[in-house]
């Protein structure tokens, strides 16, 4: 399966990067390749909170809605997103470190069917959008 993974430690208390990354609004602002995201529920730290998110990826433009479908506060995080023939996971966890806050980032595209034969293209575009994601994602929360 496709995949992208970074760690990185920042600065901030752990309660600060969790809710930062708790409300995928916020994915505007650390990824260049999200155009636009807004919450199609009451409470973005919710769990169950849905996002439609407009973003960028193999050159297309693309609409998807993600849910929020765990929350351990302050610990874990994690969205799903079900588009066509592939699921995305996108699973966020932090510890608590004497420098601020460990960070992890996996995101995951599970081809259904067919498509299980583009797992090698996916995984390419997924390592080009991932890292300039987390480029930004470690600016905008202040690590090195």
């Amino acid at each position: 399966m496709a995949h992208y993974e970074t760690g990185f430690v920042s600065p901030k208390p752990i309660a600060e990067v969790y809710g930062y990354l708790a409300d995928f609004t916020n994915a505007t602002e650390w990824d260049d390749n999200t155009e636009s995201v807004r919450c199609l529920t009451g409470d973005p730290l919710a769990l169950g909170a849905r996002y439609e998110v407009v973003t960028k990826f193999g050159g297309r433009t693309l609409t998807l809605v993600y849910e929020t479908v765990t929350l351990e506060e302050p610990h874990r995080v994690v969205l799903q997103c079900e588009s066509g023939p592939v699921r995305i996971e996108d699973t966020m966890t932090f510890a608590e470190t004497a420098g601020g806050t460990e960070v992890h980032y996996r995101a995951q595209i599970y081809p259904k069917g067919p498509a299980k034969l583009l797992d090698p293209v996916f995984h390419l575009i997924f390592q080009a959008v991932g890292g300039r994601a987390a480029k930004g994602l470690k600016q905008a929360l202040g690590a090195s």
